[in-house]
């Protein structure tokens, strides 16, 4: 079902419904109404007819009938019948045997003082009245009796009002449902219209965002931001391919000659330790470059498929450290606290350690290439949320305009052209960190040095 005729359904319900709950209201309120102003008819009539019966000496029960019937039953028909001590008819305006009443009735009558209560299609009032004349207070039963025939025709033509107009706010509100549905849903249909006009070869079209403000053009907005941060993985996937390829061609290329050159003529075994040695070289290029690749590879891991851990952040520096000067006698690298923490826990993050590891092996071992002395200084820091790292060397430093690049898998600036590298290193890094729910940033200055600051929330 589509959403524009879900809309209009639950619409006509949702106004069915408040129409239901509106017009049973007033109908009962109708019933009510009619009932409680009958009963308030009957009794006028009843004391009507005691008082004229009881207090006109002058007017006969004969005349009162005929006053009765021809002047009190314009509206209705009433039948009227008065008790006297002994429960005898002192008065009926219709033959009193055609009139239903029941001792128990009277009674009750008489206990309660007045009585209202609906027996068959009739309404039925009943109260006491004493004849305040008479020496001897003598109290009577004052019954009447009648069928509201015209407050029920008036009902049933509300009623009949009520339900034709009810069906017929439904029709309408099922008409104007389905336009209002179908308004309100055209800019979602021009967005879907747009979004099938993109593909993988036009993610630089943007869709219309409309007025800027409502929930659709947010939406607009959003889906442009993605396509935003769609074309951009598509860009660094295409330089990612690219420079893969580059870098790979380049030691495969020099192999081929090397191999080419050996095989045109026989040659000393010194030429031949020369020919091996450079392709060693060679190869060593190649696993380098394949390892870089496949640490970048394992950095794109999405964050539930990587183990996290509370791990220390110190003891991974100091084997970090101890790695790198086994394998370059001429590092040097200083590792120091700022300041001695009290809680072990500011220094422990949830991570995971190998990839940690790779973190600051890659940023402690480009400080110690880059730099003059071939020194890396560590500080260890730490505030209330989070452990920082920084890691500073006195190296060529790094262009301005090339600092936000640097991210970028293989990415190197112009002036580290000639330092030994594949420029994975920073990539992996950022991935990594990011991993970790934190941050990687750079101060810099050309000629004098770099400072990278790892921030990791640490554990409270």
């Amino acid at each position: 079902m589509k959403i524009r005729t879900k809309i209009a359904i639950q619409f006509t319900i949702i106004v069915a419904t408040i129409l239901a709950i509106f017009s049973l209201s007033i109908y009962y309120l109708s019933e009510t109404y009619r009932q409680q102003e009958f009963y308030n008819s009957l009794k006028d009539r009843a004391l009507t007819t005691a008082r004229l019966l009881i207090k006109e000496k002058e007017i006969d029960k004969k005349l009162l009938k005929i006053i009765d019937r021809n002047t009190l039953t314009t509206l209705y028909a009433a039948q009227v019948l008065v008790f006297n001590d002994s429960n005898q008819v002192a008065y009926s305006n219709y033959e009193a045997d055609t009139i239903y009443y029941s001792r128990e009735l009277i009674n009750r009558i008489r206990t309660d003082r007045y009585v209202e209560e609906t027996i068959g299609e009739k309404q039925v009032v009943g109260s006491m009245y004493r004849d305040t004349n008479d020496s001897l207070q003598k109290n009577y039963v004052v019954l009447a009796q009648a069928d509201d025939i015209y407050g029920k025709l008036k009902l049933a033509n509300i009623k009949n009002t009520m339900i034709t107009g009810f069906f017929s706010a439904i029709i309408l509100t099922i008409i104007f449902g389905f336009l209002f549905a179908s308004s309100s849903l055209r800019p979602i249909s021009d967005i879907n219209k747009e979004i099938s006009n993109i593909t993988a070869y036009s993610l630089k079209k943007k869709l219309n965002t409309g007025n800027k403000k409502d929930e659709i053009a947010t939406l607009a907005i959003n889906f442009n931001r993605m396509l935003a941060r769609i074309e951009k993985s598509f860009e660094l996937q295409k330089s990612f391919v690219s420079n893969a390829s580059h870098e790979l061609r380049t030691p495969l290329a020099a192999q081929k000659s090397e191999i080419q050159i050996a095989l045109e003529k026989d040659r000393s075994a010194e030429e031949y330790q020369e020919i091996l040695k450079a392709l060693s070289v060679d190869n060593q290029r190649l696993i380098q470059l394949t390892n870089g690749l496949l640490q970048l590879a394992k950095s794109e891991k999405s964050d539930e498929e990587v183990s996290m851990a509370p791990t220390r952040i110190d003891p991974i520096l100091f084997s970090v450290q101890e790695e790198i000067i086994n394998q370059h006698s001429d590092y040097k690298v200083n590792i120091d606290f700022e300041e001695i923490p009290d809680d072990d826990n500011w220094v422990t993050v949830n991570g995971n350690t190998q990839l940690l590891r790779t973190v600051f092996y890659n940023l402690i071992e480009n400080a110690c290439k880059y730099s003059k002395n071939k020194q890396a200084d560590v500080r260890i820091k730490f505030n209330k949320a989070n452990c920082l790292i920084a890691v500073s060397d006195t190296g060529i430093g790094i262009p301005k305009n090339e600092v936000e690049k640097i991210f970028e898998p293989f990415y190197r600036t112009q002036n580290a052209a000639s330092y030994h590298g594949y420029g994975i290193g920073l990539s992996i890094c950022k991935r990594i960190v990011d991993i970790h729910n934190g941050k990687i940033s750079v101060r810099t200055e050309l000629g004098k040095g770099s400072t990278f600051v790892v921030i990791i929330p640490h554990i409270n």
